[in-house]
């Protein structure tokens, strides 16, 4: 049986075909279908033609979005990893951690509910597509046969976390310092009235000062202009006036 699937499953396994581990391509691609299928009574994944919709990462590159759904869009880890130059084992790594914290998130969520059912509405962002294949890393510890190799797959992920992937990626600092002053308009417009209220200390003493000016500064700029400059990606050049160049 044919599945919509199937040719993004194929051009997925001939990207990896060099690296793949145990398993040739057709069962790879099989396994590829076979997760995304696995997603449908939670949430059909309707594929998007590549280039159709192309997401900015802040400045630091790009990426097409693949798959779309009523919850989110998604885009593919090996595609954001070549836009961000991460090494795909190193950005592998990062997914597997983060669909772990969502799987105990989870359960703990289907504890707290106690009707006895698996949710699966925080397990929606990082979608493991089963790829299996290895590639040389000179950091790796040395297996027995004096190789040094680390595991890398790929995943979908969700529109949503990729702020939260930028700040793990190799330009985390730099998009940090990027969106700060952004963060922080929206945090004085969210809990102004709080922040005001917190008074800020240095070695046990009172600045006079609260969280509203200490802890969330905008660095002079204007929330237009903050949010330029997170959008900008690793170099921004501010004149004196404020504008960016």
């Amino acid at each position: 049986m044919t599945s919509i699937y199937d040719g993004f499953a194929t051009r997925l396994v001939a990207r990896h075909e060099d690296h793949l581990l145990d398993y040739g391509p057709e069962e790879q691609a099989a396994n590829v279908v076979k997760a995304l299928n696995r997603l449908a009574p939670v949430g059909l994944l309707a594929p998007l033609h590549e280039g159709d919709l192309v997401v900015d990462l802040a400045g630091f590159g790009k990426a097409p979005v693949l798959f779309v759904s009523d919850e989110d869009d998604y885009l593919l880890l090996s595609d954001l990893a070549e836009a961000l130059g991460w090494p795909l084992h190193k950005a592998h790594a990062w997914a597997e951690d983060q669909n772990g914290f969502a799987i105990k998130d989870q359960r703990d969520a289907d504890e707290k509910r106690g009707d006895g059912l698996l949710g699966w509405e925080r397990m929606r962002d990082f979608i493991d597509l089963g790829i299996w294949a290895t590639v040389e890393n000179p950091d790796a510890e040395p297996d027995g046969l004096g190789g040094r190799w680390s595991h890398i797959g790929d995943w979908l992920i969700s529109r949503d976390r990729l702020p939260l992937l930028l700040s793990c990626s190799p330009w985390g600092k730099e998009f940090m310092d990027n969106t700060l002053p952004a963060f922080a308009h929206a945090m004085r417009a969210i809990h102004g009235d709080k922040l005001k209220n917190i008074p800020t200390y240095v070695d046990g003493e009172p600045t006079g000062r609260t969280a509203y000016d200490d802890l969330f500064t905008t660095d002079g700029l204007t929330e237009e202009e903050a949010l330029r400059r997170a959008r900008r990606g690793p170099v921004v050049d501010f004149p004196q006036d404020g504008e960016p160049s």
